[in-house]
């Protein structure tokens, strides 16, 4: 089984052009940090103003949560969000 960490968030719809080439650079910092890249998605749908994005991590270790949240603490990109950051961790079922 692997596990998979979701990380989700919203934007101000008017600020979502800037703030995506600074989402590259912290995914791209969270892959140098960590070894493990990740992808950025978004819903297709905008509500009361605000997109809802979401990092997505495959194959992540237990510790890695912890670092994720180090690297946040530490990025400067607190501001840019609406609202808190969510986490959640998936595993892979086993289909026989």
């Amino acid at each position: 089984m692997s596990d998979h960490l979701f990380v989700y968030f919203r934007v101000a719809d008017d600020y979502a052009t800037e703030a995506l080439p600074r989402w590259h650079r912290w995914m791209e910092t969270v892959a140098e940090a960590t070894g493990i890249g990740g992808t950025l998605m978004r819903r297709p749908e905008t509500r009361d103003g605000l997109q809802t994005w979401m990092e997505c991590y495959a194959d992540v270790p237990p510790a890695f949560d912890a670092t994720l949240d180090g690297l946040w603490r530490q990025s400067g990109l607190d501001g840019c969000i609406r609202g808190d950051r969510r986490a959640e961790r998936f595993i892979d079922l086993d289909i026989l």
